[in-house]
């Protein structure tokens, strides 16, 4: 094992240091760790819990993730033992709960506008996929992509690297993506930004969240109902509280830009603010302003990703 440096395919973005990574083909012995050995992903054990119990259960972002993998190596650092456990060690790298068994059921699961096929659209933070539906192993494998060696080959496999279990007994360790189709027969499937039901954040992808704060003064509310159903309480609740605040606004139907903002949200659940300041310029500065000023102080609430 070497220390070796690498970077992603976007120069801009922030990378690890002193992370260790393997020169070429890793020497390992395979013979007792084969196919990730077919384990199910039973949920959390008692010793599991310590790093899972995060601060509102927090899903981590990508550079969260990034950093989890590298002080958790070892069976001790991360809870449990990683072998035949690929599902539970990537959703616990990212803090999400247990939802299906498998990494192939995860893998099928996984909704199609969030995998990617492409090896050049393949980024950091994104979960991978690897599978051959001949063998004996009908469990699958999946990894989590941490970056891509210097000098890297836009449409290469074998200059992602990845972190994985199963290669070295009790650790879980960083590998060139080429390597499961080298040792195990596994062929990659696809990249997602998608897991266990939750929206994975990586560089360059825009999150719904994201979208929804460069959206204004019209507001898409269907993106945070969106982010919640993905397992992030906080836009759930700033919704919640949104809508509490819309439907405070007076049905007077002689209130042209009152009425219009209500017809909006209720036909198609966008809120277009500037309906609001047009009611506060023409002299609304009682519950509609308050009304407004609320929603504007919600927005800004949201977490940034």
């Amino acid at each position: 094992m070497t220390e070796h440096e690498y970077e992603d395919s976007l120069a801009e973005e922030e990378i690890l240091d002193d992370i260790e990574i393997y020169e070429g083909d890793p020497e390992f012995d395979v013979s007792q760790t084969n196919d990730d050995g077919a384990q199910e992903d039973e949920g959390d054990t008692p010793a599991g819990m310590a790093f899972f119990a995060r601060a509102n259960n927090a899903i981590r972002n990508w550079r969260e993730t990034l950093a989890w993998y590298a002080t958790h190596n070892t069976t001790a650092e991360i809870g449990f033992d990683p072998d035949g456990m690929c599902l539970k060690v990537c959703r616990s790298a990212r803090n999400i709960p247990a939802k299906y068994l498998t990494a192939k059921e995860s893998q099928d699961a996984t909704p199609k506008e969030h995998r990617v096929k492409k090896i050049a659209d393949l980024r950091k933070g994104m979960v991978l996929y690897f599978d051959d539906p001949k063998d004996s192993n009908r469990s699958g494998h999946i990894v989590t992509q941490i970056g891509r060696v210097k000098g890297f080959r836009p449409s290469s496999l074998d200059d992602i690297l990845c972190e994985t279990n199963s290669v070295v007994s009790g650790r879980v360790v960083v590998v060139r993506a080429s390597y499961f189709k080298k040792h195990w027969g596994d062929s990659f499937q696809f990249g997602a930004t998608w897991l266990n039901g939750v929206e994975l954040d990586v560089p360059g992808h825009v999150s719904r969240i994201e979208r929804f704060n460069t959206g204004g003064p019209i507001y898409d509310l269907n993106l945070l109902h969106k982010a919640a159903k993905d397992g992030r309480p906080k836009p759930g609740e700033i919704l919640r509280r949104i809508e509490d605040q819309v439907r405070r606004l007076p049905d007077n139907r002689n209130l042209n830009n009152v009425r219009e903002f209500k017809d909006e949200w209720r036909e198609t659940r966008k809120i277009d603010l500037s309906h609001l300041d047009e009611a506060v310029k023409n002299g609304r500065v009682g519950l509609v302003k308050t009304v407004r000023d609320e929603i504007r102080r919600l927005i800004n609430a949201l977490p940034e990703e």
